[in-house]
């Protein structure tokens, strides 16, 4: 449940960036993947009173998040109707009559495979390497957890940011921007760079692909940096 729950708002969160920024593409798309994991949450049954709270406090949040949307509160209001009457409905008042049901099978999201270019969080946040996606005005749209704690940020805080706040227009004008703009129209570009953390000399491996939309459009650039050995300190050695 909790999966599902930090699923929808990470969504809900990049669909908000895609509102103020007026993409209407990334918004019909984000509103695609977004209603299964809506669905996915209200029709899950919780095997504890863990979930079910969990459940309860996700319907009271969107209603505060949606409080100026009408159809959004009725909605809401539905839905929690719905949930007292699942757990409630005992002739005792007790939960499911006292008992707890075991959940019933989770709502699959379909989203894209990352090695077709496609944005897929579910993979991008379980690997080692630091990734983010970059949209075309140069903005996070995603990072995943590995590259946030090297940022010193929480992965839902760099949505939206500019990527200029963590490079410095220096480097963004030199090399990001120039290697952003081919991956933008279509390229994969592969580059390496050195920089100097702690003392020490650290060479990255920064690797753009395109990141593409159901429809094929570029929505992006998805960015994997790799820190590799320096083997001029190797030689040296």
């Amino acid at each position: 449940m909790k999966a599902l729950i930090d699923l929808f708002w990470f969504k809900y969160s990049q669909l908000q960036y895609a509102v103020k920024s007026g993409d209407d593409l990334l918004i019909s798309i984000l509103d695609r993947e977004i209603e299964p994991v809506l669905t996915a949450i209200y029709h899950d049954e919780a095997s504890c009173v863990a979930d079910a709270r969990l459940q309860f406090q996700f319907v009271l949040d969107l209603l505060r998040k949606e409080a100026d949307d009408a159809a959004s509160v009725l909605r809401q209001q539905s839905v929690l109707q719905s949930l007292s009457d699942r757990y409630f409905a005992g002739e005792n008042g007790n939960i499911l009559g006292g008992k707890w049901q075991q959940a019933a099978a989770p709502v699959t999201v379909h989203r894209g495979r990352v090695d077709e270019g496609f944005l897929n969080e579910a993979i991008l946040d379980c690997l080692p390497d630091r990734i983010a996606v970059i949209t075309p005005d140069y903005r996070y749209l995603y990072t995943n957890p590995v590259n946030a704690a090297r940022l010193d940020e929480r992965p839902m805080d760099l949505v939206g940011r500019h990527i200029v706040e963590f490079v410095g227009i220096q480097r963004f004008e030199q090399r990001v921007k120039p290697n952003l703009d081919k991956c933008f129209a279509g390229e994969t570009v592969e580059y390496t760079f050195s920089k100097d953390v702690d003392n020490r000399v650290v060479v990255v491996r920064c690797r753009m692909t395109p990141c593409m939309s159901s429809t094929g459009k570029i929505i992006g650039a998805i960015l994997i940096l790799q820190e590799i050995a320096d083997r001029r300190r190797s030689i040296a050695a």
